[in-house]
């Protein structure tokens, strides 16, 4: 009879259900919903030794009990070594050549794959939003843009600073204002923008993949 084996770089909530299928034992008795242990992989479970797994919450003995069945099913347990998990990831792919084939492609794939740089985009548009009114350059006209709210600000302020108020206090007082403004606008404008690129940025077709 054949040994069964899974892939252990899989997610362990769907190695386990992977695994489950094929076995007599429950669902109930061999879920797992602890948040650090449902953000490991399958790997990293087996290399937990059974007294650390005990001591955490919602592992009672008989869930744990169950779970070393399940995995002894595949040739796997708890406190398995670093080396022991690479050689039975290596014998599986040695038994399922076309998914270590497409594994492979999958990686080649995602290493290739450029990755959006938010920072520097961060860099770039908060350079635009907040560029010289006088620059010979406007960048989408925004940096007019506050100036002129500078402007609007300074002209239709409340009468008793028209009034009362010196020439350089209500001037600081419009710029004051328009920053309030101009931060917010660029806030909302930043965050937009950065979800609108990432967006088109994950939907184009790259050539490698038409390649592929």
């Amino acid at each position: 009879m054949k040994t069964k084996r899974i892939l252990i770089t899989l997610s362990l909530g769907y190695g386990i259900n992977m695994m489950g299928f094929e076995s007599s034992l429950t669902r109930e008795q061999i879920s797992v919903s602890n948040p650090e242990l449902t953000v490991l992989s399958l790997r990293e479970f087996c290399m937990l030794s059974k007294e650390n797994l005990l001591r955490m919450d919602d592992m009672t003995p008989d869930k744990v009990a169950a779970i070393e069945r399940l995995l002894a099913e595949y040739s796997l347990r708890l406190g398995m070594s670093d080396v022991e998990l690479e050689a039975y990831l290596n014998r599986y792919y040695e038994e399922n050549p076309k998914e270590k084939e497409f594994y492979d492609m999958c990686d080649r794939l995602c290493n290739s794959k450029p990755v959006f740089d938010e920072n520097r985009f961060r860099e770039e548009l908060f350079r635009e939003l907040n560029s010289s009114p006088m620059s010979e350059k406007r960048l989408s006209d925004l940096g007019w843009l506050r100036y002129q709210t500078v402007r609007e600000t300074y002209l239709n302020q409340p009468f008793f600073l028209r009034w009362f108020g010196s020439q350089e206090a209500r001037i600081k007082r419009a710029i004051k204002d328009t920053t309030i403004i101009h931060d917010m606008f660029c806030r909302l404008v930043t965050e937009n923008c950065i979800e609108s690129e990432r967006w088109y940025f994950n939907h184009k077709e790259p050539e490698y993949i038409k390649e592929v």
